[in-house]
C-alpha cells in the first residue's frame, strides 16, 4: 500500500482531500501539520511515496522546505503543491493552482503512484452526493433516503439515514439541523438526478402559488435561483432546470410590473434573506426594466430579455459570489487572484453567453446582452466604451453598475454618494448620459 503524507492547514480542505485519497486510491494516509513535523517523519520513513501540501502553512514556506529536502537527499518522493501561484519546477513536483480541485489532486496522485487511470475512472463519482440542508426548507417530504455524514476517523466517514423516502418533515426540523451547524445532507449517487428533478418541480409549484405575500415570494425565488444556477452550471439544461428558470424569470417580470414604485421592490429584495447573486439578478432586472419604461424603448419582449440576461449573466460564478463583485480591470488586478480565478472573472461573460445559446427557449439577443455586460464586445474583460452596443445592452450595463454600487454601500456603509455621478464619469458618451438621466429622474422622483 502506497504511503502518502498530507499537510493542509484548512480543516475542510484537509477532509476533502483525505476522504478522496482513501476512497479512490486506497493509500496509507499520514497527516502532518507542517514541514518540520514531516521532516521528522521522513528521517525515519524515507521511502514515503508522495507528499501533498499547501504552499504555505502560516509563516512557514512549507512546499519550498520540502522540495529542497527531497532534492538534497535525493529521495524518490513525489510532491504535490496546492494553491501556489509560483510553480516549483523539478522532476518530482506537480503544482495545482486551485486547492479545491480534488479531482486534479487525485489524478496527480494516481500518476505519481502509478495507479491505472482506467481504475480511477470507474470511481469518478463518490457513493454519496452532498446537498445543502437549506434546499430542504421548501420541502415537506423527499423521493429518496437522506443521510448525514459522521466522521469515524481522520479518513473514514459513516453515513446515517435521517430521512426515509416518503417521510414527511417540518421546516422547523430542518432549521434545527442548520442551527446545530449542519451544512449538508447526503444522497446516494444513484438518486441524485431524481432528487434534483423532484426538488425543481416542488420549487416551481411553490413559486407559481397564486396567493403568496410578496416578501415570501421573493424568498422562495431566491432559494430556487440558487438551486437553478448551480444545477445548470453543473449539469446543463434539462426540462426541470428550464422549467425552474422560466418560473423565476416570469415572476421577476411580474414583480416589476405589479410594483408601483421601483424603490419599494428594490428595498424588499435587498433586505430579503437571499443570496447575493439572486439579489443582484432581481435588482438589475428591476432597474433595467424601469429605465426601458422611462425611455419608451419599443423593442419586442424587452422586459423578458432583460430578465433572462439578469438571471444568467453571472452563472459561471455560481460557486464564487465573492468574484462577482469585481467590475473593472483595476478591481481585478487589486484582487490578487490566482491564475484560475483571474481567468474565471475575465471570461465569465463570454462563457455565460455561450451557455445561454443552449437554452432552447431563450429570446434572441439575450446572449449579446450577457456578453456585453462588462462593456466588451467579446465577453472578455472590462471596458467603458459601450456606445456601439444595442440599447438593451447599454441599459443593462448601467443598471448592473448601479445595483453593484447599491449592494456595496449596504455591505460596507459610509457616507452615501450619488451613484449617477460615478456613472457619468465612467461612461461620458452623450448617448449613455440619456440612459443615466432616465435612472436619475426615477431615483429623484421616488425620493420625493
Amino acid at each position: 500500500m502506497a504511503q502518502v503524507i498530507l499537510i493542509a492547514d484548512n480543516k475542510t480542505l484537509n477532509d476533502l482531500i483525505a476522504i478522496n485519497l482513501t476512497t479512490y486510491l486506497g493509500v496509507d494516509l499520514i497527516q502532518r501539520s507542517n514541514a518540520q513535523e514531516t521532516l521528522s517523519l521522513l528521517a525515519i520513513l524515507p521511502n514515503v511515496d508522495l507528499i501533498i501540501t499547501t504552499n504555505e502553512v502560516e509563516d512557514e514556506q512549507t512546499a519550498f522546505i520540502l522540495s529542497q529536502y527531497i532534492a538534497t537527499n535525493k529521495l524518490e518522493t513525489g510532491l504535490i503543491i496546492l494553491g501556489s501561484d509560483h510553480s516549483i519546477s523539478n522532476d518530482f513536483t506537480i503544482n495545482i493552482t486551485n486547492p479545491k480541485d480534488w479531482e486534479q489532486v487525485i489524478h496527480g496522485a494516481a500518476k505519481v503512484l502509478g495507479i491505472n487511470e482506467n481504475v480511477l475512472a470507474q470511481k469518478a463519482i463518490p457513493d454519496y452526493i452532498s446537498v445543502p440542508v437549506r434546499y430542504f426548507l421548501n420541502l415537506s417530504n423527499t423521493n429518496c433516503d437522506v443521510f448525514i455524514r459522521i466522521k469515524k476517523s481522520p479518513t473514514q466517514y459513516q453515513f446515517i439515514k435521517r430521512i426515509h423516502n416518503g417521510d414527511t418533515f417540518s421546516k422547523e426540523s430542518i432549521k434545527r439541523y442548520l442551527e446545530q451547524g449542519l451544512e449538508n445532507f447526503h444522497i446516494a449517487k444513484d438518486h441524485h438526478k431524481d432528487f434534483s428533478i423532484f426538488l425543481s418541480n416542488k420549487l416551481v409549484e411553490k413559486i407559481d402559488t397564486p396567493e403568496m405575500e410578496p416578501t415570501q415570494r421573493i424568498q422562495i425565488m431566491g432559494e430556487s435561483y440558487e438551486v437553478a444556477i448551480k444545477e445548470i452550471s453543473k449539469l446543463g439544461f434539462n426540462s426541470e432546470t428550464i422549467q425552474l428558470a422560466e418560473a423565476i424569470i416570469k415572476n421577476m417580470v411580474k414583480n416589476f410590473e405589479k410594483s408601483p414604485e421601483m424603490s419599494n421592490l428594490l428595498h424588499k429584495v435587498i433586505n430579503s434573506q437571499t443570496g447575493l447573486l439572486f439579489q443582484r439578478c432581481h435588482m438589475t432586472s428591476v432597474v433595467a426594466c424601469e429605465i426601458i419604461k422611462n425611455l419608451k424603448i419599443d423593442e419586442p419582449d424587452s422586459f423578458e430579455k432583460i430578465a433572462y440576461a439578469a438571471f444568467f449573466h453571472d452563472i459561471m460564478l455560481a460557486d464564487r459570489e465573492d468574484l462577482s463583485k469585481i467590475n473593472s480591470f483595476d478591481e481585478l488586478e487589486k484582487a490578487n487572484l490566482n491564475e484560475e480565478d483571474w481567468d474565471m472573472v475575465f471570461n465569465h461573460a463570454m462563457e455565460a453567453s455561450i451557455l445561454i445559446r443552449k437554452h432552447p427557449e431563450a429570446p434572441a439577443g439575450v446572449d449579446e446582452i450577457i456578453k456585453n455586460h462588462h462593456g466588451t464586445s467579446n465577453g472578455k474583460g472590462f471596458s467603458n466604451s459601450i456606445e456601439k452596443f444595442s440599447d438593451l445592452s447599454k441599459v443593462f450595463i448601467i443598471a448592473h453598475h448601479f445595483v453593484l454600487e447599491l449592494i456595496r454601500f449596504k455591505e460596507i456603509g459610509g457616507d452615501p454618494t450619488p451613484v449617477t455621478e460615478d456613472l457619468y464619469r465612467r461612461y461620458p458618451s452623450p448617448d449613455i448620459a440619456i440612459i443615466i438621466k432616465s435612472l436619475a429622474k426615477t431615483l429623484k422622483k421616488k425620493s420625493q
